[in-house]
C-alpha cells in the first residue's frame, strides 16, 4: 500500500505521459494551418498556437520528471485554457478529465488526499455520466447495431435485428454504471474495476487495427485508465469518501463533474463534456455535392464519391478524424461556426456548404 502522496506522484506522471502521447496524435488539432475550420473565442496568431503546443511538450515532459512541482502543474493549466481559447475543437473529452485532474493536483497540493478524492470522483463521475448517456436507442441504432455487431463482429442483418440481440446492447451502459457504482464501495470496488478493465481491453481491440481502426487517439486513453484502475482501485484500494468535499477546489471539480453532466443529459451542457462517448446521440453531420468537381481540391481527399453520379459528401466525422485524428465536437455553436467560414473561405463557389444532419 502506497501513501497519498507516492499515489499522486505516480497519477501526475502518468497523466503527463499519455497526455503528451495523445497530444502528439492528433497535432493537426493544435495548429493553426489546416483545412478544418477552427472556431476560436479569441482569435490568436499561428505562432502563438505553435508557441503553446510547444510549451505544453515542454511543461509535460518536465512534471514526468518533477511531479512534485505545483507551479509547473500550474503553468500547463493556464498553457491549456489559453489554447482552449484558441479552437473550441480542442474540447475533446480525455483533454477535458486532464486538465480537471491536474487542476485538483495543483489546489490540494498540501492536502494529498484530496486530490486523490477528488480524481477518483472524476473518474466514477466518466464512468456513471457515459453509461447513462447511452442508455437511449439511439445507442443501440447507431453504435451497437452497425459498428460493433456488423462492422466488427460481421453478424447478418436478421440476427442483429433480433430483439435479444439489439436489448443485449444496453448491457454496455448497464457495465459501465454497475461499474462506476461499484467503485465507490470497499467490498465490490476491485470487481468493479476488473469488470471496467475488460471493458477497456474491448474497446482498444474493437478501434484497433484488428477491429474496426478508428480514432486512435483514444487508444492510449483506454491504455491510462486501465493503468489508473488497477493502481488507484485494485492495488492500493483507495475509496471515494465524504472528504473530497473538504477542499473548496473539490467543490468546482465538483459542480463540472457532477451538477453539470447531470443538466448535460438535457441537452444543456456539452456532450462531451458530460462523458457522451459513442452514445448514438450525435448527428452524423455531411456536406452534400450534386456535382463532385466543385468540391474545392484541398478537400477532395475527405470525400466519398457516389458510384451511381457525380455527387459527393463529406462526413464532417470523416474530414476531423482523418485530419485532426479526432472526433468532432458536435455542439451547434461550433457547426454553424464551420459552415460560416467555409462559405467565406469559397466565396466563388456555385454551391453553398449546407451542414445536412442524419440522425
Amino acid at each position: 500500500m502506497q501513501t497519498n502522496e507516492q499515489i499522486i506522484k505516480r497519477i501526475t506522471q502518468g497523466i503527463a505521459l499519455f497526455w503528451i502521447l495523445m497530444k502528439a496524435i492528433s497535432l493537426n488539432l493544435w495548429v493553426k494551418e489546416r483545412d478544418y475550420p477552427l472556431v476560436p473565442i479569441v482569435d490568436m496568431a499561428s505562432w502563438l498556437h505553435f508557441g503553446f503546443l510547444a510549451l505544453f511538450f515542454t511543461l509535460a515532459f518536465w512534471i514526468i520528471f518533477k511531479p512534485g512541482s505545483k507551479y509547473i502543474i500550474m503553468a500547463i493549466l493556464v498553457t491549456e485554457a489559453i489554447s482552449l481559447l484558441g479552437d473550441q475543437n480542442r474540447l475533446q473529452p480525455w483533454h477535458y478529465q486532464f486538465i480537471f485532474c491536474f487542476f485538483a493536483i495543483a489546489f490540494n497540493d498540501k492536502e494529498k488526499q484530496k486530490a486523490l478524492q477528488a480524481i477518483l470522483l472524476i473518474t466514477i463521475s466518466t464512468y456513471l455520466f457515459s453509461g447513462l448517456q447511452k442508455l437511449n436507442p439511439d445507442f443501440i441504432k447507431n453504435v451497437w447495431s452497425v459498428p460493433i455487431l456488423k462492422t466488427f463482429l460481421h453478424l447478418p442483418a436478421n440476427v442483429i435485428q433480433h430483439p435479444a440481440v439489439q436489448g443485449a446492447g444496453y448491457g454496455i451502459p448497464l457495465l459501465e454504471i454497475t461499474g462506476a457504482i461499484g467503485l465507490m464501495f470497499t467490498r465490490t470496488m476491485r470487481i468493479a474495476a476488473c469488470l471496467l478493465i475488460a471493458m477497456h481491453v474491448f474497446i482498444l481491440f474493437f478501434l484497433s487495427p484488428l477491429g474496426i481502426d478508428f480514432n486512435s487517439v483514444v487508444w492510449p486513453w483506454n491504455l491510462q485508465l486501465i493503468l489508473l484502475l488497477y493502481f488507484v482501485f485494485i492495488k492500493n484500494g483507495v475509496l471515494l469518501t465524504a472528504r473530497v468535499f473538504k477542499s473548496t477546489a473539490n467543490y468546482v471539480v465538483a459542480v463540472f463533474w457532477i451538477l453539470m453532466p447531470v443538466l448535460g443529459l438535457f441537452g444543456y451542457w456539452d456532450k462531451f463534456l458530460s462523458s457522451a462517448m459513442y452514445s448514438g446521440k450525435e448527428k452524423l453531420n455531411r456536406f452534400y455535392f450534386t456535382d463532385s468537381s466543385r468540391i474545392p481540391r484541398e478537400l477532395r481527399k475527405y470525400a466519398v464519391y457516389s458510384k451511381q453520379n457525380a455527387s459527393a459528401r463529406i462526413a464532417l466525422i470523416t474530414w476531423s478524424v482523418k485530419e485532426l485524428n479526432v472526433a468532432p465536437v458536435g455542439e451547434p455553436r461550433l457547426l454553424k461556426s464551420i459552415v460560416k467560414q467555409l462559405n467565406e473561405r469559397y466565396p466563388s463557389l456555385d454551391t453553398l456548404f449546407v451542414l445536412t444532419p442524419n440522425l
